[in-house]
This record gives C-alpha cells, sequence and structure tokens, in this order.
C-alpha cells in the first residue's frame, strides 16, 4: 500500500512538471492546495522522508483516539498540535470540540501549512520551527492546555529534541495541561522526556500504518 501510493504520487508529480512549468509561485501554490491529502504527504516523503517519520499519513482511527484523550471542557485554553501534516488530527480535534479560536497547529513544512490554511481557515496555522515553539506561541503561550506532538523525536537530532521539549515542560507545567505523544514505537520508553512527566493513559491503535502508540502525560513538577 505504502509503495503504491509513492509510486503514483511520483507518476503524479512528474506527469504535472510541464504543467507547472512557466506558472508564477501563486499558481503553483493555488495547485498544492487543491490536491488530496495524500499526494501532498507523498510528496513530502519523496522531497524530505528524515523528518517525515512514517510513509503514511494518520488514519482517522488514530486521530480520533488522539481527540478523545481531551477535555473539551476549558472553554479559554488552547490546544496546540506539532506537526500536523495534512491535517488528520486538526480534523479530528475540531470534531471533537475544540473551537477553531483554540486550537494552534505548527508545521514546519512549507507545502503542509499551505495545506492547512487552505483547509482550515478559522484555524491559526504556524509555519516554523517548534524548535522556536515559545516564540512562535507568543501571547497564547499562556493559555495552552494542552499540547499534541507528532514529531519523530526518534530522528531528530539530540539537541533540537531536547529544545523543543523544555518548551513543552514549561507549557505544560505552567498552565496544569497535558502532553500527548503519538509514536510508532510501541515499546512506551521516552527517553527524550524529563522524569517528572508522569504517564496518566495510553493506547495502541493497531489498526493504523504503522500501527501507533498514544501517551499521555501529566507533569508533577
Amino acid at each position: 500500500m505504502i509503495q503504491r501510493n509513492i509510486v503514483k504520487a511520483k507518476t503524479f508529480i512528474n506527469d504535472s512538471v510541464s504543467r507547472v512549468r512557466g506558472t508564477d509561485a501563486s499558481s503553483v501554490k493555488s495547485s498544492n492546495q487543491s490536491l488530496p491529502g495524500w499526494i501532498v504527504f507523498a510528496k513530502e516523503v519523496i522531497r524530505n522522508p528524515k523528518t517525515m517519520g512514517t510513509a503514511c499519513e494518520s488514519s482517522p482511527r488514530l486521530a480520533k483516539a488522539i481527540a478523545d484523550f481531551i477535555s473539551v471542557d476549558n472553554k479559554s485554553g488552547c490546544v496546540v498540535e506539532l506537526g500536523s501534516g495534512t491535517g488528520r488530527v486538526t480534523e479530528a480535534l475540531l470534531q471533537h470540540g475544540i473551537a477553531p479560536e483554540n486550537l494552534i497547529s505548527v508545521e514546519l513544512s512549507t507545502a503542509f501549512a499551505d495545506f492547512l490554511k487552505h483547509k482550515f481557515p478559522q484555524v491559526r496555522i504556524v509555519n516554523g520551527d517548534a524548535f522556536h515553539l515559545t516564540d512562535l506561541l507568543g501571547q497564547d503561550s499562556n493559555r495552552v492546555n494542552t499540547i499534541v506532538c507528532g514529531l519523530p523525536f526518534r530522528t531528530l537530532p539530540h539537541m533540537q529534541v531536547h529544545g523543543i521539549v523544555k518548551q513543552i515542560d514549561d507549557l505544560i507545567s505552567n498552565n496544569n495541561g497535558i502532553y500527548i505523544q503519538f509514536t510508532y514505537d510501541l515499546s512506551g520508553s521516552s527517553p527524550f522526556l524529563p522524569h517528572h512527566f508522569k504517564r496518566i493513559d495510553h493506547k495502541i491503535i493497531w489498526r493504523n500504518i504503522p500501527p501507533a502508540r498514544i501517551n499521555v502525560y501529566r507533569s508533577e513538577k
């Protein structure tokens, strides 16, 4: 299935080269926004596989399971999603009842960020590196009560992971919030997290490609 999608994406890209040549940047951007999510995802896998973590989008089943861990009772707090991709989890969070004005998506890929802005115009989409998370959030840092993270920490440089986790720690600890990490490491180990992050819940989604584990943490600092 994965190989077939990648081959289809390569064929689509090659067939599109002649059509996008001679067009301006805004036309190319508009074309990318109108593509199906799986093609946008496959293009990013081909372009930069090391930063993707997986060759497939998160399944709707995984996205819903993540959203189900979040309470919608806090009307003023906001949910921050790190590494939103094509927005499978973003969509599930909105369907779960998170208000668009209380959802912030931080996405490094410009292609994904543009796709998300087109798909979710009411959500704040931030095209930037989570290594600068606090600066990217600005004043919204004061109202973060949940962080959902799908970043591939296992493949990122150690110093980058340390910098991102330090900011997650500060945001969650200061606001008494929760941190939700979904990963394809089913062992349950989280060596990159500080010792005062206590896992309060978890779930394995076997019907995802590949199977994924959701870990939910609260800081006891």
